[in-house]
């Protein structure tokens, strides 16, 4: 989860394609990390 194992030799990793660009990595921690907050209406009442 924190850092990439040989362990599971089937598992290449992830990938996903954005509007800002490019991720990838092999570890969830990477994962969390390449996730874009949404955007907020701060003009608006909660």
């Amino acid at each position: 989860m924190i850092e990439p194992t040989d362990k599971m030799p089937w598992y290449k990793g992830w990938a996903v394609e954005r509007k800002e660009g490019s991720a990838s990595g092999k570890t969830l921690l990477e994962a969390l990390d390449s996730i874009s907050p949404p955007s907020r209406p701060t003009d608006k009442p909660l």
